[in-house]
């Protein structure tokens, strides 16, 4: 069991060196139309020097706490555990500048034509149109913002509850399902409506979830990052994941999933296509994780 952890942590910290290696040869690549460059190649190095010193620091001190008999992980332990949450924010902030750089946004217009077509016109602008019902409004901008403590929230439970292989797959799948996203975001950027269409207005408009939300993304979007939708992606990771290792709280999750999922498109932050490939890749991650797990 113990060996298993230890492989997820360690293929957990090979997938995040190995995307901060990817983003710095494409910055390299690119440098000429990449503003600091210099800076983000230097910075992407270090983190991911940090990481394996981190790996190698932390295991001779779990090797200690064992010896020791205490249950807690140390605090080298638990930055290891834990640092790729505070990570991933801030690699979202890098993917404006590098979409804005030397992303190929040829793909952003298409995605409006076949949406309109599919969908006679922009279910982001008639849904919150045509049912602008406060109640349900602020249940779905809620679930919007659940978002950033879905994995806190889950991953923590299992974390501070000593699950320690629901914790570590959990973190491997989330960490894939954003470097996949992150990486499509800044080669294929496309700009969602929360950039392109005004927001929705009276009477949902000025209440507290609709603010929150607003805010949020406001001061921590990134343009260029809506397809595919890393909110639905992740969100069918986190609830799939649920639902084979704790099924009542999967129970739990679904309404908060479930309300994500259409928040996405009612609160005008992507194209319903953005959802429905957010969908496809979430459930293609798990679904290759599970066939490659029960092939071992």
């Amino acid at each position: 069991m113990e060996k298993t952890l230890n492989d997820l942590q360690r293929r957990t910290d090979t997938l995040i060196a190995t995307y901060l290696l990817i983003t710095a040869g494409l910055v390299l690549w690119f440098h000429q139309r990449v503003p600091h460059w210099k800076t983000y190649v230097v910075v992407h190095l270090l983190v991911s020097v940090l990481i394996f010193s981190l790996r190698f620091v932390s295991g001779r001190s779990q090797s200690l706490t064992r010896a020791l008999g205490t249950k807690r992980p140390s605090p080298l332990q638990f930055l290891r555990d834990w640092y790729p949450v505070l990570g991933f924010p801030l690699f979202y902030k890098e993917v404006a500048v590098f979409a804005a750089s030397f992303g190929n946004r040829g793909f952003s217009e298409p995605i409006r034509e076949l949406e309109a077509e599919l969908f006679r016109g922009h279910p982001s602008i008639y849904l919150s149109e045509r049912f602008a019902w406060v109640p349900l409004s602020e249940y779905l901008h809620f679930c919007y913002f659940f978002y950033v403590l879905l994995f806190p929230t889950v991953g923590g439970y299992w974390y501070f509850t000593r699950k320690m292989g629901a914790f570590r797959e959990l973190l491997f799948l989330v960490c894939l399902t954003y470097s996949v996203s992150y990486l499509f975001f800044m080669l294929f950027p496309v700009d969602s409506p929360f950039y392109l269409f005004p927001p929705p207005g009276e009477p949902i408009a000025g209440h507290f979830f609709y603010q929150v939300v607003h805010f949020v993304s406001g001061r921590g979007g990134a343009r260029g990052g809506a397809f595919p939708s890393s909110h639905v992606s992740v969100g069918v990771v986190v609830w799939t994941l649920t639902w084979l290792r704790q099924r009542r709280l999967a129970y739990l999750l679904s309404p908060i999933i479930a309300g994500l999922i259409l928040a996405t498109v009612y609160g005008r932050f992507h194209y319903a296509l953005d959802t429905i490939a957010g969908l496809g890749v979430g459930g293609m991650i798990v679904g290759i994780y599970i066939a490659l797990k029960r092939g071992d």
